[in-house]
């Protein structure tokens, strides 16, 4: 009986996916804004009375502050995220895709959930 040949498809078993790596990860950002996006449908649209035409419903301030505050430190956190990512896929021999998304997911968007709710 001859061995079977080598199969070229399998070559690189030793690092995880880049693609699926990749889709973990904008999967962790995904839930992040549809979370927010939930959170702004629990909120009021109401205009307190006793406040004219100067003040805004709380809907209102949490949408410009995720406009104005969330939306570039969240592009900030996916460049990070993009560039870990492609470290750990490159310098790392974690096989699963679902942690090397993961992880590469994780701080950034930690340290951006604490900087927003420190505000």
């Amino acid at each position: 009986m001859t061995p079977s040949p080598p199969r070229t498809d399998l070559a690189n078993t030793d690092k995880a996916d880049a693609r699926s790596s990749f889709l973990v990860l904008a999967g962790w950002y995904v839930a992040v804004v549809v979370s927010f996006g939930l959170f702004l449908s629990t909120l009021s649209d109401s205009v307190p009375a006793d406040c004219g035409e100067v003040c805004d419903s709380e809907r209102s301030d949490m949408l410009m502050f995720g406009l104005y505050v969330a939306l570039p430190a969240l592009f900030l956190a996916l460049l990070f995220s993009l560039a870990t990512l492609a470290v750990l896929i490159s310098r790392t021999r974690i096989r699963s895709s679902a942690l090397v998304g993961t992880l590469s997911a994780v701080l950034p968007l930690v340290v951006c959930g604490l900087l927003a709710a420190s505000l």
